[in-house]
This record gives C-alpha cells, sequence and structure tokens, in this order.
C-alpha cells in the first residue's frame, strides 16, 4: 500500500503558490509515503530536494478552454495555449501512455469542466482537498457513473492546505510508470487523510 498526494505546487514553479519546497518537507503528514508535484505548465524535475524518506514524482497541470487536466506519466507536454482544447490535451497524454484526470471538475475557484466531464475521455476524477464536501460529493459521482478510479490530492499552495486529501494505492508505487499502472488497473481511491 502507498499513500500519495498528487496535486501539489511549489513556489517559483507555480506563480500562484506559497508553498516551499522546506515548507512541504517540515509539514507533510507522516501517512504520505510520496508526493506528485503538478505544477501549471511545467513538468520538469526540481533541482533542490530534500526528500530522502519519501519518493518524490512529477505531473503537471494543463489549462484547457474547458479546464484543468492533471497529467501523469508524460516525457513532454506541448507549448501553453490559452485556447487549447481538452480533446487535444487528452489525446496528447494518451499518445505518450500517461493519465489524463480531470482536476477539481465541480470547483467554484479553479477551471473546471463541470458536468462536460462526461463527454471526455478521463483515465480519473480527482477529489480535491482544496474544496468543501459538496463539490468533492459531486466529483464522486461522477468518477461512480464513468467507472473510472478518484485519485486525491490537496492542491496546495500554502502551507495550511496540507494534509487534507490523498490517493490511496492498494499496491507499492515506486515509479511513474507503477503509478500510472496503478490508476489505469483501478487499484486506488481518494482518501481523507
Amino acid at each position: 500500500m502507498t499513500i500519495i498526494d498528487m496535486h501539489l505546487h511549489i513556489k517559483y514553479r507555480s506563480r500562484c503558490s506559497n508553498l516551499s519546497v522546506d515548507d512541504l518537507y517540515n509539514n507533510l503528514s507522516q501517512r504520505f509515503d510520496a508526493v506528485c508535484i503538478t505544477d501549471h505548465h511545467l513538468l520538469k524535475p526540481m533541482i533542490y530536494n530534500p526528500f530522502q524518506e519519501i519518493k518524490v514524482f512529477f505531473g503537471v497541470e494543463i489549462s484547457t478552454v474547458m479546464g484543468d487536466i492533471l497529467a501523469y506519466g508524460l516525457k513532454s507536454i506541448p507549448i501553453r495555449n490559452k485556447h487549447i482544447k481538452a480533446e487535444y490535451i487528452i489525446r496528447y497524454i494518451h499518445k505518450q501512455g500517461g493519465l489524463a484526470v480531470c482536476a477539481h471538475p465541480f470547483s467554484n475557484r479553479h477551471a473546471g469542466f463541470a458536468d462536460y466531464v462526461y463527454d471526455y475521455n478521463f483515465d480519473a476524477i480527482e477529489i480535491n482537498g482544496a474544496l468543501d464536501k459538496n463539490y468533492r460529493t459531486k466529483a464522486e459521482k461522477v468518477a461512480m457513473i464513468m467507472d473510472i478510479p478518484t485519485i486525491g490530492g490537496s492542491d496546495a499552495h500554502s502551507i495550511r492546505q496540507l494534509n487534507t486529501i490523498g490517493t490511496k494505492f492498494e499496491v507499492s508505487i515506486n515509479s511513474m510508470m507503477d503509478l500510472v499502472k496503478a490508476v489505469k488497473d483501478n487499484n486506488c481511491k481518494a482518501i481523507r487523510i
């Protein structure tokens, strides 16, 4: 079993974040075995990484005209374009063998797909720790109707947003390939921390 926060933003990598690497290191719950940093339109690993006890993976949050998509298992990302369509990004992700996850689908603060989520070929639905229970419940219902797994992420941009929700994997996750396979095999679910 492995528990991962699948959606975090780091200061200087995401303009909207105040969460430093040291803040994350010093305040992350001991329940987590790993984190996945998903900065906006930035896939490259961090140069400074103090973590030794937990694994650090890198995904990316990509904005589309319809809403935000979390992508995992990519080698490259397309050039940022405010007019990019969700269909294109999902195909781009799938061509690389990666995961396309609908980020915060019913958010009133973030770009979410809302009921249009049903029109897209997502691999999972995010249960977002930055949102209240009503929005999380709607996302859980969508995943159940679409018969796809949920992943959990705090979407932390600050210390106070950490340690809300994570993803529990029923298998050991030691690499991004393990993570992608586990989600595709539906061996995970969002949990409260």
